[in-house]
């Protein structure tokens, strides 16, 4: 069976010949080194994980699909807040936020946010990436910006806010029969006084215990908590 999974955005299925963009042509044929009649995973986040055989016609590839080897897994919504940081921590946030079930990315500005820019489309490609190599079967969707205040109006979340003062709940009373959980992570310098005062009438505290955490170590405990109590 091949190890090779690539995420497509199309309709997959029987006999279907998917052609490939050209960097994953590049991908398939310059690093993989690939050849004509080799097998690879396609998945789109819809139709499950197809197998498919490489065809490569004037140096691009086309993949013949042959059978679907796995539905498609119904997921846990599970949305992370979280506030920008710089390049090498945002990219920890992606790919762990990936590994650990994430459905989708939504950047918050708060008032100790440092970082004020991020590339949506870079995110986009990381995200895919990950997706591809923790052999999940969907790829997390990214959000434009937001500020910490407009948060209040989002009415279809059950929001848990990650609380560096210690303060919070118990995690199985927070979680318990709860479902669209969204984690709210905050800056390196935490949140201001005034914007934990602000979130108790729209969320519920968590502590993550009595050290100062990273944002992308925060992501990592908090997922992890989550993560722990639904899988029973």
């Amino acid at each position: 069976m091949s190890k090779i999974r690539l995420y497509i955005d199309e309709k997959l299925g029987q006999g279907f010949s998917i052609f490939l963009n050209s960097a994953q042509n590049h991908y398939l044929i310059n690093v993989m080194r690939v050849k004509k009649h080799n097998n690879v995973l396609l998945f789109n986040g819809k139709d499950g994980l197809w197998l498919g055989e490489i065809d490569i016609i004037n140096n691009k590839s086309i993949v013949k699909l042959k059978e679907a080897i796995a539905n498609q897994e119904y997921e846990q919504d599970l949305s992370l807040y979280f506030a920008p940081v710089k390049s090498a921590a945002l990219d920890n946030i992606v790919r762990q936020a990936t590994e650990m079930g994430v459905t989708s990315l939504h950047p918050v500005y708060t008032e100790h946010t440092v970082v004020r820019k991020i590339n949506i489309e870079r995110i986009k490609l990381q995200l895919i990436e990950a997706a591809e190599q923790c052999e999940r079967l969907t790829v997390p969707k990214i959000f434009p910006p937001i500020s910490f205040t407009e948060l209040q109006s989002i009415n279809n979340k059950y929001f848990i806010l990650c609380d560096e003062t210690g303060r919070g709940q118990n995690l199985h009373e927070i979680l318990k029969d709860k479902k669209n959980v969204a984690l709210i992570i905050g800056p390196e310098g935490g949140f201001s006084p005034k914007e934990l005062s602000f979130a108790e009438s729209f969320c519920t505290k968590m502590s993550l215990g009595k050290r100062i955490l990273r944002v992308d170590t925060a992501v990592v405990a908090a997922l992890a908590y989550v993560n722990y109590y639904y899988s029973f």
